[in-house]
């Protein structure tokens, strides 16, 4: 695919260039670290190949864009939407959606035809089967769209793989009662509750991250911290709702992308910078934490990005961060279930399976929770009166608090 103004700068090690864009070709010279080339193409395959001029023998030549500095800057808004259609998404994106058609006993036919869809066809029937699969707390959820100012459902994953093909391997764990929160609750989540207040993309340092929605980047206090790097961005509510003059009005959501730290490029957007929705705005990183000496280290080989999404109020206080919301609640149903495949990756159980009093759980088994109560909530012994302990709420009963939530002004009068 052509690239338009292009320069990318080599990374540390330098770049080989070759003579096609595979590993197998011939080695045509060699980049240092700091070269800058002007790139004119990118061809997703093993790498990300950029091609780039050379010499009068070999008029254009290829290097790994994941060599260079091009999936950390703005160059990469070219191909976000173009990684979609690289093929080892489509691969992905086609396997599970076969996978749903079986489940609906569809003729082999149909489910045969899968592998030949790409673009709009595609999305049309992922939109279709997968709608019809989300649960009824999802749709109740977004009945609650106006009185809550939500933003239309995100169409954006918040993190790419590069090259596409790393989709393949790509960890996701989920919100709430994980595997990861069951193990290591007391050393990660002691301040949540030892629940997880978001989702997690197991992708390496420098990988590219997306914004989900139109918005502004925001300032946002939500990890402990004071040496993390994160974004926060809060969304528009939909194009239908404008100020009297106008202006495009502010969702009640914040979308927090955490665990930046690593290469100085990781933050692209700053406070007060308006995005569109599939603007790279970030790179991914490592956590951080404090040493014995008081320095401050990253967690190395823990690189990935933390997300989580939170309502701003509930139309009569300011809910800040300590009720996080399961944010696999605000994609459309293709985007959910894109999501839970990609957790099926993972060496262990998203969710615990045993050894836990919870049984056997799944992507919506929460649907919120507060933070600021005391206890921890493995410790909590299950009753049928009481499943979970107090403050940690299903998908049910979270949309039954929410639809208690004052309206939302949608003209952009909100004092939040």
């Amino acid at each position: 695919m052509p690239l338009h103004n292009v320069t990318v700068t080599v990374r540390p090690d330098g770049a080989d260039v070759f003579a096609a864009p595979t590993a197998d070709a011939d080695v045509l010279g060699h980049l240092e670290e700091g070269t800058r080339a002007p790139a004119d193409a990118l061809l997703f395959a093993d790498a990300s190949w950029l091609r780039v001029p050379w010499s009068e023998e070999e008029a254009r030549a290829w290097l790994i864009g994941e060599q260079t500095d091009f999936s950390r800057s703005p160059a990469y808004n070219q191909v976000v939407d173009a990684w979609y259609e690289a093929d080892d998404v489509l691969a992905v994106r086609r396997g599970l959606l076969q996978d749903l058609l079986r489940l609906r006993r569809a003729p082999a036919d149909t489910v045969a035809q899968v592998a030949e869809l790409r673009g709009e066809p595609l999305r049309r029937l992922e939109a279709r089967i997968a709608g019809q699969a989300v649960l009824r707390g999802y749709r109740r959820f977004w009945e609650l769209a106006e009185q809550l100012g939500l933003p239309a459902p995100f169409d954006y994953l918040p993190v790419h793989t590069a090259p596409p093909r790393g989709l393949h391997e790509l960890i996701f764990d989920g919100f709430g009662p994980t595997t990861q929160a069951y193990r290591y609750g007391e050393l990660y989540y002691a301040e949540t509750r030892e629940l997880s207040p978001g989702v997690d993309y197991y992708v390496p340092e420098g990988s590219p991250l997306i914004a989900v929605a139109d918005g502004v980047i925001v300032p946002f206090q939500f990890l402990g911290h004071p040496a993390e790097r994160a974004l926060a961005l809060r969304p528009y509510l939909p194009e239908r709702y404008r100020t009297p003059r106008g202006e495009r009005v502010l969702a009640n959501v914040i979308v927090v992308y955490a665990h930046l730290t690593g290469n100085p490029t990781a933050e692209i957007v700053h406070v007060g910078d308006r995005v569109r929705a599939g603007q790279i705005i970030g790179t991914s990183g490592w956590p951080v934490y404090t040493r014995d000496d008081g320095s401050v280290g990253v967690q190395g080989g823990n690189a990935h990005l933390h997300l989580q999404v939170h309502l701003i109020t509930d139309g009569m206080r300011s809910l800040g961060s300590v009720w996080p919301f399961n944010p696999l609640l605000f994609w459309t149903p293709r985007l959910v279930a894109l999501q839970a495949r990609l957790a099926t990756h993972s060496a262990d159980p998203p969710y615990p399976r045993e050894g836990q009093p919870y049984g056997r759980l799944g992507f919506f088994s929460l649907g919120s929770f507060r933070c600021d109560l005391p206890g921890n909530v493995w410790e909590h012994t299950p009753t049928p009166q009481q499943i979970w302990p107090p403050g940690v709420y299903t998908l049910d009963d979270t949309v039954a608090r929410a639809a208690r939530f004052a309206p939302y002004p949608l003209d952009g009068t909100s004092a939040f």
